[in-house]
């Protein structure tokens, strides 16, 4: 997990002997495997503690509660998940910047099916203010890299109105994401396909044509 993500969050100390480093990866991977197969609801610091082979005063060492483990769960989740969207689009350098616009968000939709620990904190109650100020951090990046990288390579007009249209297109992806995995598991084509759709005609208008190459 980055150290800036280690340290957003509300647990009492970092682990520093290689024995209890374990037992704290232990603890965040039966979290994210038994928020998957339970959901958030159900899954409590006792029975936390006995998948993963440590005693709840152990945990409360290092987390304040379960919150606090999903926080840091979806807090890593989030770095990855933007890191998946940079290589995706990297990966379409010389495409249509439409079709690559698709492989990105294709991308973002394979990362959502296979970390279903995440989907589920993050479409649940348990949605916590750590979790949107990260994510709003990322959002913030996503949109600024997005346009100046397009802007950079010819692609968008640069401007303001530029700028407020790659918000938009972030900020959509992540509201249309959630909703594609909100009742299924593996993401309703229909609304990833209306949400590709959406956000192709939010930069339409500020993108110069011909469109032959995308993100670098």
């Amino acid at each position: 997990m980055p150290d800036e993500l280690a340290g957003s969050v509300g647990r009492r100390r970092v682990p520093q002997q290689q024995r209890s480093k374990d037992r704290f990866d232990r603890v965040l991977r039966a979290t994210t495997d038994l928020v998957a197969e339970l959901g958030p609801d159900q899954v409590t610091t006792a029975v936390i503690a006995e998948r993963a082979g440590v005693s709840v005063a152990w945990i409360y060492r290092y987390f304040e509660d379960r919150q606090d483990i999903f926080d840091v769960i979806v807090l890593d989740a989030v770095h990855r998940l933007w890191e998946r969207t940079q290589q995706a689009a990297r990966a379409s350098i010389g495409e249509d910047w439409r079709r690559a616009l698709r492989h990105v968000l294709a991308a973002n939709v394979a990362f959502y099916i296979a970390e279903p620990a995440f989907v589920r904190l993050w479409t649940s109650g348990f949605r916590s203010h750590a979790m949107l100020a990260a994510n709003q951090l990322h959002d913030d990046d996503q949109a600024r890299w997005l346009c100046t990288t397009m802007t950079e390579i010819g692609l968008l007009a640069p401007g303001p109105a530029s700028e407020t249209a790659c918000r938009l297109v972030v900020a959509l992806a992540d509201r249309g994401l959630e909703l594609a995995f909100a009742a299924d598991r593996l993401g309703d084509h229909v609304v990833v396909d209306q949400l590709a759709t959406a956000l192709i005609a939010v930069l339409q208008p500020h993108c110069h044509e011909p469109q032959t190459a995308v993100l670098d």
